[in-house]
């Protein structure tokens, strides 16, 4: 892990100065925040902010993998670039396990003083993380409804098209979606077992829909 870099907050993220003013912007420009780099594996992100002071990070590269689990059903949400994570409070009793993972190397910027400063600031800024952090709500409960889908095959090609609208490109053959994502991971996060995901995979790209890449999908 290392912390040896800052970025600036409105270069990496500028959806968060929306609601500036244009002086405000001008004035924020230079509003800097420090990054913590964590190698692919377990992570404690309670860990990670108390070490940072912070009480918020947002992901700058890179993906997580957030596992819970109730009873002995888990389920995973993904967070990529754009993505907050934050302390927790009391999770519910239902929970049995939350855990998390990074799935590749990962940077995040550390959402601490310096932000709290800035929100006094400009206030505009707390408008603008909070907008953020919604969309990542919605983009969750868009997972539960996607879940409900009756078939596999349907739950998966949803499930691509979310992600591609977050993290995906246009490219002259169709969306490309960067996310080395396993049938394990797959099936986590639409409620299915692997073995069904691996025949819903294989009917989607006998049909044209999808196509494994080294890297991710198209």
């Amino acid at each position: 892990m290392a912390a040896h870099s800052i970025v600036r907050l409105l270069a990496v993220e500028p959806d968060v100065g929306r609601f500036l003013t244009a002086q405000e912007w001008a004035e924020a420009e230079d509003l800097s925040l420090p990054v913590r780099e964590v190698g692919r594996g377990a992570l404690d992100v309670g860990a990670l902010l108390s070490e940072a002071n912070a009480f918020a990070a947002f992901i700058l590269q890179g993906m997580l993998l957030e596992r819970l689990q109730v009873a002995d059903q888990p389920t995973l949400r993904l967070l990529g670039p754009g993505d907050f994570v934050s302390l927790s409070a009391n999770g519910p009793s239902l929970l049995a396990e939350s855990r998390c993972n990074a799935a590749a190397p990962t940077r995040l910027a550390m959402l601490g003083n310096e932000i709290l400063l800035a929100a006094r600031r400009w206030p505009r800024i707390v408008a603008g993380l909070h907008v953020q952090v919604a969309g990542q709500g919605e983009r969750l409960g868009i997972q539960l409804a996607i879940c409900q889908l009756p078939r596999v095959d349907q739950r998966l090609l949803a499930l691509m098209w979310l992600l591609a609208e977050s993290w995906g490109t246009t490219t002259a053959h169709g969306t490309r979606l960067p996310l080395a994502l396993t049938h394990d991971a797959l099936g986590g996060m639409i409620g299915a077992r692997r073995p069904t995901v691996t025949l819903a995979l294989r009917e989607l790209t006998e049909r044209g829909a999808i196509v494994r890449q080294s890297d991710g999908w198209l």
